[in-house]
């Protein structure tokens, strides 16, 4: 039927021309019919009347004989009168028929039969004016001689061969008239014929057309009932608009979810829909603004709903684009993702409970193990030792397995964080060989890390960045032959750094290179499979690489060894350098900022000013300053949004900050969170200001030969755990709760803290107020906890360890840099 459908537009369209092209055909051969048969009756008149003229013609000659002959015989005049009567009317009945239209051939008898008539007429004459004078005799004789009676014959044939003609001539004219009437029939049935043809042929054309339009609207009907049962049978909600962003149909869905009826959401703005309802015209000036195109995939983004009870849900809304016939509109799909956030919370509020539950005690178990392994415990017999390391390599194992399962979940939350400094590449190196030696020389393997140039950089989070290493080190040595070495080699350009880590093992076979880098991808070689291990490292390597802008990649060859390259961005070495003793001043006021800078340059501080908000991120992210001064009404945020975006830059977590406000208020709790070290109060004294920037600067606590440190956690096996790895080394204090936490704050001054997060009472960032000395200067924090680091608490501390992620050796020199950082500020 579709192939039928141009055949059917055509043929409708010959019949649309051909019939009135016929109609006009039959109508123009009933003119020239018409015409025809009135130029055939204007001839039959002409004709009647000629001969009707010829007729009196001849009567005429018979009225002149005949008063010639009455006059000659009896020699009365009177006898003369049809003779002069006839004579006098003869010439104009003559010129009456020679005007008439009449053939070439007609015009020659007339001449002819004009002088005939004359020759009697003449003759008539001679024979009367011979009587007139007195010769009777004579007269008689001219008759009886008979020219005459010849003339007179002579005209009488004549007109009647002129009739016969014309009446001849008539006939012709009737047959063909005949033939022409019976062709014109003929034609004009054969087209009254082909227009009967034509108009079958269009009626049943339009009988099919009518049946088609009848099956076709069946079909629509069909279509739209089955697309009215998708979309009513859909479980989102499905709005059209108008390019004015009223609702012009709306699904069953729609009314359920949002609790209005149809008739309540037709014509009305959609933004009546949201949670936050715009102003009216806004969601059309939106919509524009997001130039959809047809066909291609529309934006999706979250926007909290309102049912007609005023709830708030969660909506997850789709816009794409759709032409019409009257123009663009938008075709709005709204989820509601109640049941999903609730599951991701209930997923978010296990994946913590695992941390906790279980990180904490592997942390406990593999520290513990660890410290015994070490000596800490004392000289253990051989057998004693075997079994502590078989425990301790398999709490590691598990600790891994938990590890990478967590990771997984946050890359699929989109929630792993990176707190991103700059790492010097040859110092990393070396740490992660040193930390993974032990775990290759269970193989029997060697790490051989080969020199790296010096000032090389990569912008990262140390962290991950040591996770990727572990990662690839460790495998390198579990898939590498005993006595083996893997290699660490770097390649350095202006753009890039290379690490390739080099083994030397079976390789990596062709089938399953193509998805090395899939979840829980694995090998089939048995030899793969006695090595364990889940499947997720590689793709959390490749995550992680990708995170920090980099690329993964390898290399290998079948029983010759894999290589596995990773690509990072190279840092300048200018951007890595540490703090100098300059000053950044973020004050909007431009001639109080020149007054500041020049009363602490008088003191040999180097300040730079700026006045924005936008400008103070671009120098903190371009240099690194000994302190910031901070104007609390900036302009774009305001002062504390200003401190809360510097706290997350790299090196900015522990940077001296002072808020200057022409408010006697203070910051309050977050100004605290955000570790303000001073709040100064406007119109502000020079010299105050430099006394208070100068305290800061120099101020540094009292130290003896250790640290007291301070140490918050609800789990007692991490107490004692970080008690026995610390021991002899500082001076500890262990509370499991945040009210004994301050007691012991209250009790005596602390040079740094280990804090949990989650304790049984609150948070353990609740006590950060609490961790200053005198000054007001914040003190180190450390936060050691199985919650992953977030980056505004990662921003707001020294250091942030996760358990199970960190050995217990990594805290303690995590306590001793801090430490020996502090000794190195006081003395400079």
């Amino acid at each position: 039927m579709i192939h039928a459908l141009p055949w059917r537009r055509l043929s409708a369209i010959v019949a649309a021309i051909s019939v009135p092209i016929i109609i006009v055909a039959v109508a123009v051969m009933l003119i020239v019919q018409a015409n025809e048969a009135k130029e055939l009756r204007r001839i039959v008149d002409l004709s009647h009347q000629r001969r009707a003229m010829l007729q009196t013609i001849l009567s005429e000659h018979q009225d002149v004989e005949t008063g010639q002959r009455g006059y000659l015989l009896s020699g009365d005049p009177s006898f003369l009168d049809p003779y002069l009567n006839a004579r006098r009317q003869m010439s104009a009945t003559l010129s009456k028929v020679e005007q008439l239209p009449m053939p070439a051939i007609a015009g020659s008898d007339m001449r002819r039969l004009r002088e005939l008539s004359r020759q009697k007429l003449a003759f008539a004459a001679r024979t009367i004016m011979v009587r007139q004078r007195g010769d009777a005799a004579g007269a008689q004789a001219m008759v009886v001689g008979g020219e005459g009676k010849r003339l007179m014959d002579s005209i009488r044939a004549e007109i009647g061969h002129q009739r016969q003609a014309e009446e001849q001539r008539l006939v012709m004219l009737s047959q063909k008239s005949e033939q022409a009437q019976a062709t014109l029939r003929l034609r004009s049935f054969l087209l009254l014929g082909l227009l009967a043809a034509l108009l079958c042929i269009s009626g049943l054309i339009i009988f099919r057309a009518f049946r088609a339009r009848a099956v076709a609207l069946g079909r629509l009907d069909d279509i739209s009932r089955r697309r009215q049962a998708i979309l009513d049978s859909a479980m989102d909600a499905i709005l059209i608009l108008n390019p004015s962003g009223s609702i012009e149909a709306a699904n069953k869905a729609a009314t359920r979810i949002y609790g209005y009826t149809s008739e309540e959401l037709l014509r009305r703005d959609v933004g009546m829909l949201f949670a936050d309802p715009p102003p009216r015209g806004q969601v059309a000036a939106y919509l524009r603004s997001m130039r959809l195109v047809e066909g291609e995939p529309g934006h999706i983004q979250e926007i909290p709903g309102r049912r007609t009870d005023n709830t708030v849900f969660p909506c997850d809304v789709a816009v794409t684009a759709v032409w019409l016939a009257d123009g663009i509109h938008y075709v709005v799909v709204a989820r509601d993702i109640s049941e999903r956030k609730r599951v991701e919370r209930l997923k978010s509020e296990f994946v913590a409970s695992v941390s906790h539950e279980l990180r904490t005690p592997l942390t406990s178990i593999a520290g513990s193990l660890g410290l015994l392994i070490g000596g800490v415990g004392g000289v253990l017999p051989d057998r004693a030792q075997r079994l502590i390391t078989i425990a301790h390599d398999n709490a590691e194992r598990l600790v891994r397995l938990i590890n990478d399962i967590l990771d997984i979940e946050k890359i699929d939350a989109g929630r792993m964080t990176f707190n991103n400094h700059y790492v010097e590449l040859g110092a990393i190196l070396r740490q992660a060989v040193d930390q993974n030696q032990s775990y290759a020389d269970r193989f029997q393997v060697s790490l051989n890390l080969e020199p790296v140039q010096p000032n090389v950089y990569v912008w990262a989070d140390s962290d991950r960045l040591m996770q990727v290493l572990a990662n690839l080190i460790s495998n390198a040595a579990k898939f590498s032959p005993p006595g083996e070495t893997v290699d660490i080699v770097t390649r350095s350009d202006a753009n890039r750094h290379r690490i390739s880590i080099c083994d030397r093992g079976p390789g990596i076979d062709e089938a399953f290179r193509s998805r090395i880098f899939n979840r829980f991808a694995q090998a089939d070689s048995s030899d793969s499979r006695q090595k364990g291990g889940t499947g997720l490292g590689l793709s959390i390597v490749r995550e992680i690489v990708t995170k920090l802008g980099g690329e993964i990649s390898f290399d290998s060859e079948r029983g010759k060894g894999s290589q596995f390259h990773v690509d990072l961005p190279a840092a300048r070495p200018d951007e890595a350098e540490g703090p100098v003793d300059r000053l950044l001043i973020c004050e909007r006021d431009q001639t109080l900022a020149a007054q500041m800078a020049q009363a602490l340059e008088a003191v040999g501080l180097a300040c730079e000013i700026v006045h924005t908000t936008t400008a103070a991120m671009e120098r903190a992210q371009a240099r690194r300053y000994r302190m910031v001064l901070v104007d609390s009404n900036l302009p774009s945020g305001g002062g504390i949004g200003l401190v809360r975006d510097l706290r997350r830059q790299p090196g900015m977590a522990t940077i001296p900050i002072l808020m200057i406000s022409a408010d006697s208020r203070h910051g309050g709790i977050e100004a605290e969170a955000l570790r303000i070290v001073d709040w100064l109060q406007k119109p502000l004294p020079l010299d105050l200001l430099v006394t208070a920037v100068r305290q800061v600067m120099v101020h540094r606590p009292q130290r003896d030969g250790q640290p007291h440190v301070l140490h918050v956690d609800d789990d007692p096996d991490v107490l004692r755990l970080v008690a026995a790895a610390l021991e002899g080394q500082v001076h500890l204090t262990s509370v499991s709760s945040v009210q004994t936490a301050r007691t012991a704050l209250s009790d005596r001054a602390f040079d740094m803290a280990i804090l949990d997060l989650g304790l049984a009472d609150g948070c353990g960032l609740d006590l950060l107020p609490d961790l200053r000395v005198s000054g007001n200067i914040p003190i180190p924090v450390i936060i050691f906890s199985a919650q992953d680091a977030d980056p505004d608490v990662a921003a707001s501390v020294e250091a942030y360890l996760t358990k199970s992620r960190t050995p217990i050796e990594r805290l303690v020199k995590t306590v001793h840099h801090l430490w020996q950082q502090g000794d190195e500020e006081s003395e400079r």
